[in-house]
């Protein structure tokens, strides 16, 4: 044998190779990219961030929690804010009729 079949030979033992990893690849990619796998991978993330953030909130309430009752009552009284009014404005006009 010649030096150049002595290097097609290794080229295409070569290339085999090469094909074989690159079907791996391509089997290992399908398998990840299911709907089924994304759909798992996406809530295993989202379970480790709402762990983390969590934690984080939890730490920041233990660090300031009369900031968070403010918020927390300034929020409440937002949302509430037309049935506040409405009974404020209730108790005056019956203190005028009596």
């Amino acid at each position: 044998m010649s030096l150049i079949d002595d290097e097609l030979a290794r080229a295409e033992a070569q290339s085999v190779e090469r094909r074989q990893q690159l079907a791996k690849t391509a089997v290992a990619l399908q398998s990840r990219l299911k709907p089924s796998a994304l759909a798992r991978d996406a809530v295993e993330e989202l379970k480790e961030v709402g762990g983390d953030l969590a934690r984080s909130g939890i730490a920041a309430v233990r660090r300031n929690p009369l900031t968070v009752v403010g918020v927390a009552t300034a929020i409440t009284a937002f949302v509430a804010r037309k049935p506040i009014i409405r009974l404020f404005r209730r108790n005056p006009s019956k203190a005028r009729k009596d």
